[in-house]
C-alpha cells in the first residue's frame, strides 16, 4: 500500500494544516506528509503507511528531518515527531499508536485515523 494523494489530503487536514515538524527550514504550511517512523527496507514496510503513523509536513521539513541529530533529533522524539524502530514493522506500528504527538499549540494527540485524533491528557 503507498499512501494515495487523497489520503496524504486527509492526514494534512486531521492536523489543521500546518507542519507539525516546525524545524528551522519550515514554511509553516504543510504540503505532504512524513512518516514518524521510517518504512525502512524489507517486507511490510507499507504496514507503517498507517495513519498512527503519519503526520502533516511541508516539503522542506520533510527533507531535513533524515539529516536531524542531536538536540533537534531529541526534541523531535520528545514531541511524537520520530518514533524509533522496534524490531519488527507490528511492534513499530503499535509503537507509534501509543506514542502521542504534539501538535505546535502544545496539546498532545494519539493519531487514530486518516480524519481522526484524540485528544490525550498528560500524565
Amino acid at each position: 500500500m503507498t499512501v494515495t494523494v487523497a489520503q496524504k489530503k486527509r492526514i494534512i487536514a486531521r492536523d489543521g494544516g500546518f507542519c507539525l515538524l516546525a524545524l528551522n527550514v519550515c514554511t509553516g504550511e504543510a504540503q505532504t506528509t512524513d512518516h514518524r517512523a521510517n518504512r525502512g527496507s524489507g517486507g511490510a514496510g507499507d504496514r507503517l503507511d498507517h495513519p498512527a503513523n503519519l503526520i502533516a509536513a511541508c516539503s522542506l521539513c520533510n527533507g531535513a528531518k533524515a539529516e536531524a541529530h542531536g538536540v533537534t533529533r531529541l526534541d523531535l522524539i520528545e514531541r511524537g515527531l520520530i518514533v524509533i524502530p522496534d524490531s519488527t514493522h507490528e511492534k513499530t506500528l503499535h509503537r507509534a499508536m501509543e506514542t502521542p504527538v504534539m501538535a505546535l499549540d502544545g496539546r498532545l494527540f494519539r493519531l487514530t485515523g486518516f480524519d481522526t485524533r484524540e485528544q490525550v491528557t498528560p500524565a
